[in-house]
This record gives structure tokens, C-alpha cells and sequence, in this order.
């Protein structure tokens, strides 16, 4: 059947090329439209039967064939019957092509990759939904639909709502289908302004003060002209009023693209009162089948339950009432004792999560809260200071944590290692989620399910745990902060001091204010201080802080760190965000303090110190023994063109190195020597350092280098050759902006490199096939390069399915910013079909850099009870080592 359609298609298209050149008469014509009512005919019948892979090349063939023709009626004939029945069969192909594709991709996936999984409940929460997951990118994709729609999710807490539309949202195909896509999460309380900030900030590289200067008005217009022209998929997570969507109707644009809205909601009746929604789809609980298979997968690697515990975990699993959330919480009970007494113990005390409120299910989750240690009881409930749907960057959740004294530090372990402890608990035992994982496969931010935090409001509220002596509210984007005091700095108003003398953490990063605030040396019980300054440059009173653990400062201007700074022994994390800073060294003649003894010119906790100008770091790294990360802002290349930094040798435990580099010269001298750099380096980012490439081979021979990014001219040339056993334990490498046109592998380099990202290196004619032959290699991106890099990518994956190896993944854009690779999806070859005479396509304009998609690590920020938000979101100078 499929060798008829070809021979059918074969003769359309000599149809087609005479009219095309000849066709003036309707007698032309007619014979096309015949040719395609005949076509018509052929693809309905073999749509069953034919091998789906055989169909798609067909189907892309005629596609191109179909185009060609509508243009060509379209600019001849504009009124005439034809070209209206050539858009018919194009909408028809392309749906037919659409159905092949989505099950080639199913099936490929099936067997290939398994399902989706991105945080702690992503992939329980999918099982028994693989029918709506299946519906709903029907019609998400569905190309003959170009009317703007809204697709709804609804169901109560715990379903998976935010799941099942995360999982669309990430869907391989949905990325192929739309230019633009974005994610807000709205909760019950929102500001308009900072959803249509949310989403804008997708479009933009590097936000910028102007920005969030910005009115609601003037940015709905601004995300209106963005949108305007593109096929854009934008999801509203946990929307719980309709006036949201009537508020930001106005700000997208249906220019009959087949642009989609996905809302999630646990009230039907908020998507009722909603224009353009289709009919809700409303969520099920799982079955009991799903549900134990779910519970298995959740506690044992794999995913089968001993005989001797199966009664017990499926009298547990019953109670869980088919709930996703309380199979994953009930399992994080289980999981850590597998005895037949404790698994009985559970299953006779754990009350039904199903009542007949919904919302007082939410007492049952005490159980799992109360068998959590003490020290990890203050943790969660931590969580109760941040807004709902709030995803924390997770470094900033530990310093929190340490500055709230929830962390005790051992004989051999550092807090942060502790800390980092205490999180991985946490999520094992299903509380927390984790929506974005780094590419070395640690977390980045985490949050909690809705359901648990408003446990964790209810149980914090019980234990008297998060303080309510201030009335909290909302300060531009800034949450978890006393109002009255957000005031004061921000009209440079004085306060009471006494009012917040006991307050442990400040974190005002979001509220500019114009001077460093002289009141805040006062509270000497501050552990974590964070503001955003015109001039933040703090006074050398900032020693009186002599509790304060971390310190970051963000300012429009560079910043001078006074010498007193040495004086604070317990500072762990100095982290500026200016530009080229300086960091006055102690004095010879050490400060004495007020008990007229002399103070220590050491800093012996500090582990973070970013970022600092190099020349104001030459003899203070001896007296920084225990630096875990630093980061160098500012001249690395002196006026001669001598390429110098700091001696590092004596910072025997840093791990995270940044070099930026201000000042470029085009006859730089370098002088690298391999000592300098301690060999317990795990993570290298160089910028702009205007390297050779031979001298990577000081980075190669680092013992426990680990992630490598190389970021705009940081090496320049345009050949890099790696030889065998080089970067012997690198796992990520990253090339972003270089100039680099050759790329070669000798023997076996990178043997444990498991992610490798390419980014507009455009000079880049491929990458080295030899790298496929890694056995580690799990990703491969290559976006914004030449189509030859790409292609070779694809090369790449092609050898090693041939030879057997399923779970390589590349994935990327070509340099026309158009995907063409599925992943998992076979590349499909068809034959050239003859060459049609028409005019080319119009396309939407390519964006431009603003346009880049990059998330970010925080969200707005809402009412708040402890805390404020960290903010490093919301600024263009945002760079954690």
C-alpha cells in the first residue's frame, strides 16, 4: 500500500511541476486537484497497515510537495477554488504526519528510555495516565487546530496536576512543535506584575534593573510583542481565580498559530468562568493496581515487594486511597526499615488519606512528620517561610538553615556537608521535589507539594516555630519579610532597633535601597544579611556583626570590602554581586577588640569568597586556609600582557574556581603552571581569559576535575586536540562563545565525561566522532552552532544505536534555530522528489539574543513569615561558583 502512494506521489509531482510552470488554464488545475483527491484516498487507507516509520517519510515528502503547491496558488490565483482546497490536504497531511510521529515516538520511547523522570514524584505520578498524557499532546500538537486554545487540568490536591502538565511541558515533541515556551505558578496569592515578569524572563538572557522597573502595563506590551507572530505554549500552575486570565488575556496574541495555554487548577469552577477553555480534564485517583505499582517502584530498586511484607505495604497502599502524594510520603516512612514489625506498625496507625474533606487528609501527613528526627523536623517546617510553589535555590536553603542554628557542625564534617545531609533525607524520604537538577546530576532548587505546606504552616503555627511579632507583607518581590522594617531601609528612614535586635536573618536583596543601611551593624544577632544597594559598599562598623556567617552584597557600583571584615571569625560566605571589587588586606598590626585583646587577622571559616578583584587577593589567601569556592572578577592580563593571578596553592580544599577575566590584550603572555591550581579542584569556569588551547593540557592533568566550562574567547584558536587519559575524571564540559573551528580526539580523552554542551560555537565544523565511544556519555547539546556540528552529533547517536547503545541522548537546535531532532525518534531519510519551481516560505523572524530561554533560580515572592527572598533571580549580576 505504501508503494502506491509513492508511485501516486511520484505523479503529483509532475503534475504539480507542469503547473507550475505552464498552469494557466483551469484544465491544469483540475488535473492537480484530482492528483490530491486521489492522494487523499491513498493516505486513508494506509494510515492502518503500513510500517509507521515507511509512512513518515512518505508524509514528509508530501509535505514539502504540498506547500509548494499552496504557495504557488496563492500568489497566482488568490480567489480561485484551488488554493482553498490545497490548504485542505495540507492541514489533512500534516495531521496524519503529526499522529505517525507521536506513536514512532511512543514506541521509541517505550522501549528505549522509559518514562520521564525529573524530580521526586514525576515518574510514580505518570503511571496509569500514559491515555490523558496521550490525549492532551494530541491537543497540544494537533497542527489543523490553529485557534488559540486553553487546555485545563483539574483535580484535588495530590493528584499530580503539576506533574502531568510538567511532563507535557517537557515532552520532546511539544518542544519540536512550539517557538516559545513558559511556566509560572500563580497560588492564591499573586501579583499580576510578577506572572507577566515570570514569563518574560524566558525571553531574556540577562534581566536587567529596567525590567522590574517596568509597570504591569508596560510589560504585558512588552510580552505581547514578543509573543506577536510565534506558536507559544505558556502553562498557569495552580490557578485558583478566574480573574487571573482576565487580567492577562489581553497580553497574547491569536494569530492563528496554534498557540496553547495549559491551566491547572483544583476548582473546575475557576475553568468554567474562563474564556477559550476547552473542557476541563479532570484527574482520577489511581487505581489499586497503579497505585501498588507506584508504591513498589517508590521502595524497592526493582520495583518488586517481598512476599513477607506484601500484606502490610498493600494494607498500607489501600489507606493511601489511590493519592499519588500519599504513596510517595507513606513509602518515605517505609523505605529506611524494611522489617515486618514496623511495616505492620504503619500500616495498623496510618489513618485513610481519603475524608470526606479532601483538605483534612492533610492531618494524616503528621504521621510521616512525626517519625522525622528532630534535627530534620526544624528543616521542614522551614519550608512554612517560603510562599507556595516557592522552588529555593538550594545553596540558599543551607546557608538559611545554618543561619537559623538547624545545623550542627561535627569533629569531621563541615555545616554545609551536614546540611547537604539533611536535604538528601529529605527528599528520600518523598517531602520535598526537586524540579531542576544541575547537568552533574545535583539538585539545584527544591520545594514542597502545596498539601505540605500548608501542613507545615499548621504545624509551625502549633509550635510557636516561625515568629509572629512582626506584621509580614509584601515589599516589591520580596517575601518572608517585617513590612514596617522594609520601609524604613527603603526611605532611608531610621527605625527602632530594639525592635529587631534578636533578628537572625535579613535578606533584602530584592528592595534597592540607595546606601548600605549603618542601623543593620547594630543587630548583632544577624547570621545572614543580604541587601541590594546603589552604593553597597558596607562601613567598617560591619565588624560589629560578629555573629554574621553570610554576607552578599549586590551594587550598581564596585564595591570596597573594608579591612575590618577580618575581624568577623565566623563569616563562612562573602558573596558580592558588582563588578570589579576590592577586598582591603589586613593590617600589619592586628585590631584589638573591645576587650582590648587582639583579634585574629584569620579567616578560617570563610568557604565562599565572589567575587573579588585579583589584585586586591595577592596576600590574603593564606589567611583563607579552608576556601572551598572563590571567584575572580576583574584584570587578569597586566598592561604588559602578562596573563597573572593569585598563587592558589595554599587553598588546599577549593573545590569551585571562577576566573573572569575585564581586561583583554592581543599579545597576552601566559605563564600557567599546573602547581598553582590545587589539586582538589572539582569545578573550573574560565571567561574571557583568551587562553591557547595547548595550555588546557595544565586543566587535563588536574586529578579531580570534575565539570569544565569555557565560556566567550576563554581559549582562542581555532584547533583544540585532546590526547589519551586527558581530564581523566571530567564529567561535564561545557564550550559556549568560543572560536574554536577544529576539534580533535586522540586515543581515549574524557573516559568518564558524561554530559558535553555546545552552544554558539558557529566556527565548530563537528564534534569529534571519537567521543561516542565513551562509555559514560549520557547528553550530548549542540545549539546555535553550524549544521555540520549538529549533524555529527546526530552521527554520533546513529553509530552507537547500530552498535547497541540506546542511552546516549542529543539533543539541540540547528544554527537556524529550528529543532530538528526528536529524541528517541529515528532519523528518517526519504528521497528527493523533483525540484519545484516556487517562491520560499515566509518565516517568522528569528529572535534575537534577548530571546534566549534561561529560568530562573527563584520566583516573585509573596507574604511571608520569616524570612525574605533571596533574589538572585532578579538581577543581572547573579553569579554563585
Amino acid at each position: 500500500m505504501a508503494d502506491a502512494l509513492g508511485l501516486h506521489i511520484k505523479q503529483l509531482f509532475k503534475h504539480c511541476e507542469l503547473v507550475s510552470i505552464w498552469g494557466n488554464t483551469l484544465y491544469d488545475q483540475t488535473v492537480v486537484m484530482k492528483s490530491f483527491d486521489g492522494l487523499m484516498h491513498h493516505l486513508g487507507d494506509m494510515m492502518v497497515g503500513c510500517e509507521n516509520e515507511e509512512v513518515l517519510a512518505l508524509l514528509k515528502q508530501l509535505e514539502g510537495l504540498v506547500r509548494s503547491t499552496a504557495t504557488w496558488y496563492s500568489d497566482k490565483y488568490v480567489d480561485a477554488f484551488p488554493g482553498t482546497r490545497v490548504n485542505d490536504v495540507l492541514s489533512f497531511v500534516l495531521r496524519a504526519k503529526m499522529d505517525k510521529m507521536i506513536v514512532i515516538y511512543d514506541k521509541l520511547c517505550n522501549i528505549r528510555y522509559g518514562p520521564y523522570n525529573s524530580d521526586v514524584v514525576e515518574e510514580e505520578a505518570v503511571v496509569g495516565f500514559d491515555n490523558e498524557v496521550g490525549i492532551l499532546l494530541d491537543q497540544l500538537t494537533a497542527t489543523f487546530i490553529k485557534q488559540f486554545q486553553i487546555i485545563s487540568i483539574t483535580g484535588m490536591a495530590g493528584l499530580g496536576k503539576t506533574t502531568l502538565a510538567r511532563t507535557l511541558y517537557n515532552h520532546e515533541l511539544v518542544k519540536y512543535m512550539f517557538d516559545f515556551q513558559a511556566w509560572t505558578s500563580v497560588s492564591q496569592v499573586y501579583q499580576t506584575k510578577d506572572l507577566l515578569l515570570d514569563i518574560l524572563i524566558f525571553f531574556i538572557d540577562v534581566p536587567t534593573d529596567d525590567l522590574y522597573k517596568m509597570s504591569e502595563h508596560e510589560l504585558g506590551e512588552k510580552l505581547y510583542r514578543k509573543l506577536k507572530g510565534r506558536k507559544y505554549l505558556v502553562v498557569f500552575d495552580d490557578i485558583w481565580d478566574f480573574r487571573v486570565w482576565d487580567n492577562l488575556r489581553m497580553y497574547f496574541p491569536d494569530d492563528k498559530t496554534g498557540s496553547r495555554v495549559i491551566f491547572t487548577s483544583q476548582e473546575t469552577d475557576v475553568i468554567l468562568h474562563v474564556k477559550s477553555a476547552r473542557h476541563a480534564h479532570v484527574l482520577r485517583l489511581r487505581t489499586e493496581v497503579e497505585s501498588w505499582s507506584i508504591f513498589q517502584k517508590k521502595i524497592f530498586r526493582m520495583g518488586l515487594c517481598p512476599h513477607e511484607l506484601e500484606e502490610s505495604g498493600r494494607a498500607i497502599n489501600r489507606k493511601c486511597e489511590g493519592l499519588p502524594l500519599a504513596i510517595v510520603i507513606a513509602a518515605g516512612l517505609l523505605k529506611k526499615n524494611l522489617s515486618i514489625t514496623w511495616w505492620e506498625q504503619i500500616a495498623a496507625s496510618l489513618r485513610s488519606f481519603m475524608v470526606s474533606d479532601p483538605k483534612q487528609y492533610i492531618d494524616s501527613l503528621a504521621l510521616s512528620y512525626n517519625h522525622l528526627p528532630p534535627h530534620l523536623r526544624q528543616c521542614f517546617l522551614f519550608f512554612g517561610a517560603f510562599p507556595e510553589n516557592y522552588e529555593v535555590p538550594v545553596t540558599k536553603l543551607i546557608w538559611l538553615w545554618i543561619a537559623q542554628g538547624f545545623v550542627h557542625e561535627t569533629r569531621s564534617r563541615m555545616l554545609e556537608d551536614v546540611a547537604w545531609d539533611f536535604l538528601d533525607d529529605l527528599i528520600s524520604r518523598g517531602l520535598l521535589m526537586t524540579p531542576r537538577i544541575k547537568a552533574d546530576g545535583q539538585v539545584k532548587t527544591c520545594r514542597i507539594h502545596d498539601l505540605l505546606h500548608d501542613f507545615c504552616l499548621r504545624k509551625a503555627e502549633e509550635e510557636n516555630f516561625l515568629s509572629n511579632n512582626y506584621r509580614y507583607g509584601m515589599v516589591s518581590s520580596v517575601h518572608c519579610f517585617p513590612l514596617e522594617l522594609g520601609k524604613f531601609l527603603q526611605e532611608g528612614v531610621s527605625f527602632h532597633i530594639d525592635t529587631y535586635k534578636f533578628l537572625k536573618v535579613m535578606d533584602m536583596e530584592s528592595i534597592l535601597i540607595s546606601l548600605f543601611p549603618s542601623d543593620v551593624v547594630q543587630m548583632v544577632d544577624l547570621r545572614y544579611l543580604a541587601i541590594q544597594a546603589g552604593d553597597g559598599s558596607p562601613p567598617a562598623s560591619i565588624s560589629n556583626l560578629v555573629n554574621l556567617q553570610t554576607l552578599i552584597i549586590s551594587s550598581r557600583k564596585n564595591i570596597v570590602v573594608p579591612k575590618t571584615i577580618w575581624n568577623m571569625v565566623n563569616l563562612r560566605h562573602l558573596y558580592i554581586k558588582s563588578g570589579e571589587n576590592l577586598m582591603e588586606e589586613p593590617s600589619v598590626v592586628q585590631v584589638t577588640g573591645k576587650d582590648g585583646c587582639p583579634c585574629p587577622s584569620t579567616l578560617a571559616s570563610l568557604q565562599t569568597l565572589s567575587q573579588v578583584s585579583p589584585k586586591s587577593c595577592h596576600n590574603i589567601f593564606s589567611k583563607t586556609p579552608n576556601l572551598r569556592k572563590l571567584g575572580f572578577y576583574g584584570p587578569l592580563v597586566s598592561r604588559p600582557g602578562d596573563l597573572k593571578f593569585p598563587d592558589l596553592g595554599s587553598l588546599v580544599r577549593l573545590q569551585k574556581l571562577k576566573l573572569l577575566n575585564t581586561f583583554s590584550h592581543p599579545k597576552a603572555r601566559r605563564s600557567w603552571n599546573p602547581i598553582e591550581f590545587p589539586g582538589n579542584l572539582k569545578k573550573l569556569t574560565l571567561l574571557n581569559t583568551g587562553m591557547d588551547w595547548e595550555e588546557m593540557r595544565t586543566f587535563a592533568c588536574l586529578p579531580n576535575l570534575e565539570i569544565l566550562k569555557l565560556k566567550y574567547l576563554a581559549c582562542m584558536g581555532e584547533r583544540w586536540e585532546t590526547g589519551d587519559a586527558e581530564f581523566a575524571r571530567l564529567k561535564v564540559l561545557k564550550l559556549h562563545d568560543l572560536d574554536i573551528k577544529q576539534w580533535d580526539c586522540y586515543g581515549n580523552p574524557f573516559p568518564r565525561l558524561q554530559h558535553l554542551v555546545v552552544q554558539r560555537c558557529v566556527k565548530l565544523q563537528s564534534v569529534p566522532m571519537a567521543l561516542g565511544k565513551i562509555l559514560t556519555l549520557e547528553v550530548i547539546e549542540v545549539n546555535g552552532c553550524s549544521n555540520s556540528a549538529y549533524t555529527s552529533a546526530v552521527k554520533i547517536q546513529k553509530e552507537q544505536e547500530n552498535e547497541g547503545n540506546f542511552f546516549l541522548k542529543v539533543h539541540g537546535k540547528e544554527n537556524n534555530n529550528e529543532m530538528k531532532l526528536i529524541r528517541g525518534l529515528k532519523a528518517i531519510v526519504s528521497e528527493p522528489g523533483p525540484v519545484i519551481l516556487r517562491k520560499p516560505l515566509k518565516r517568522v523572524s528569528e529572535p534575537g539574543p534577548e530571546a534566549e530561554e534561561k529560568k530562573p533560580e527563584g520566583k516573585r515572592c509573596h507574604e511571608q513569615h520569616s524570612i525574605a527572598d533571596f533574589g538572585d533571580a532578579k538581577l543581572p549580576l547573579k553569579r554563585i561558583i
